[in-house]
């Protein structure tokens, strides 16, 4: 077993990487502060289930739908990191207005972790998944599935990213159904229908969208696809798009000037909308432009009974859930969520936070009272980029004033 240690991290995908840069970032910017001194970071232990660092990010085969400033933005001059910045500014990619998902892998993602994984060593256990968590009276322990201690912590942050459950109204298909985040992912057409009966994407989302473009758009679907019906099914009564005001003007966006703009940046629906390649699709089908795919507006998924049946393949895209690991105190399981502005975690049977366990990233995403924004989106926001900049500082915040986290030279 480890030894014991201010911080224990699980998961090493976009939301756990982000919390490290931004804790080097915090250390690495306070005068007479050293990193290689720094308490947390001196002891910090670092799980990952899978081989590498990364998570998923690079694994998905759509457009970014970012740009290079969004991806760099959480990496500052103060970072020992910044060389993998600059590197990745230099690359003619970068400035296109599109950067795809596996090469934004390929170009940040995997020398981050290199990089990460030089600085951290032994303490970054890659290959090390963590099944069980057990809540001590005065911290954390963590286990693999064989029962074997893996680390006790002061503090624990879950990053440990999501899962997608079928709707209750889709457990009758369930043979015919699949996850957004499986589905933007894939590299071959195992397991699916090829005849020609219906395409059902559930939802009006951004992922929902950019499954409805992978299929029209992605070679690897021109046959599969081809001639058949793909219908989306949208619940909201209207779909927001990310957007200047000038566009939303000059496109029937609708939008109030008062509750639906961000006060920063200026941006309609900065956080709740539809981005670049999506929201591209949403208006040519709008448009009569694209006539391949069709927008089926609805009250109730129950009632889409009959399209569902007739549909070979059905797209779940209507959000996920938190992929945790099993969560224990005195041998009872405790159901955690309902993250705090700050990321703390709550118990769901009492509503109380548990001291010192944190979470953050897809599932457990976080919007923060004072994130940029428009004052009319209320959930979450989860993004490489928005980690360092809205959710891991509160996260280092809480650390700093429950323990000494950094020492003074």
């Amino acid at each position: 077993m480890s030894a014991d240690c201010p911080l224990q991290v699980i998961g090493a995908g976009p939301a756990g990487m982000s919390l490290v840069l931004a804790l080097c970032n915090r250390v690495a910017a306070a005068p007479g502060r050293d990193i290689a001194e720094s308490r947390i970071l001196k002891s910090l232990q670092l799980f990952e289930g899978g081989a590498t660092l990364g998570g998923k990010m690079a694994s998905y085969r759509i457009n970014a739908n970012t740009s290079a400033h969004d991806v760099v933005r959480g990496i500052n001059d103060d970072t020992p990191f910044v060389a993998v910045r600059d590197q990745y500014l230099q690359h003619p990619q970068t400035q296109s207005e599109l950067i795809p998902l596996a090469d934004i892998g390929q170009l940040m993602v995997q020398p981050l972790a290199q990089s990460m994984q030089a600085y951290l060593g032994e303490r970054l256990h890659c290959g090390v998944e963590v099944a069980r968590i057990e809540i001590l009276p005065q911290g954390f322990r963590s286990y693999q599935a064989d029962g074997q201690a893996l680390a006790d912590s002061e503090a624990l942050l879950l990053c440990c990213g999501a899962r997608e459950n079928p709707l209750p109204e889709l457990l009758h298909a369930v043979d015919r159904w699949e996850g957004s985040g499986r589905f933007l992912a894939r590299a071959n057409l195992d397991g699916l229908n090829a005849d020609r009966r219906p395409i059902v994407i559930v939802g009006a989302s951004h992922s929902a969208f950019s499954c409805a473009w992978r299929l029209l758009y992605d070679p690897l679907f021109s046959e599969f696809a081809g001639g058949r019906d793909i219908v989306l099914l949208q619940r909201r009564e209207r779909i927001k798009l990310r957007c200047s005001r000038e566009f939303a003007l000059a496109n029937r966006v609708e939008f109030d000037p008062q509750t639906d703009v961000c006060p920063i940046s200026g941006l309609v629906f900065r956080n709740g909308g539809l981005r670049k390649d999506a929201k591209q699709l949403y208006l040519d089908i709008r448009n009569g432009r694209e006539t391949r795919a069709r927008i089926l507006l609805m009250d109730q998924l129950s009632g889409q009974r009959e399209l569902l049946e007739q549909a070979s393949l059905v797209l779940q895209a209507t959000g996920f859930v938190s992929n945790l690991p099993a969560i224990e105190r005195n041998g009872s399981r405790v159901g955690v969520g309902k993250p705090s502005a700050n990321g703390e975690l709550r118990d769901l049977a009492d509503d109380k936070i548990i001291p010192g366990l944190f979470g953050m990233g897809l599932g457990l995403n976080i919007l923060p009272d004072d994130a940029a924004g428009e004052p009319s989106f209320h959930g979450g926001i989860h993004g490489f980029q928005s980690y360092p900049l809205a959710i891991a500082p509160r996260i280092i915040d809480c650390l700093t004033a429950q323990m000494p986290v950094e020492k003074v030279r």
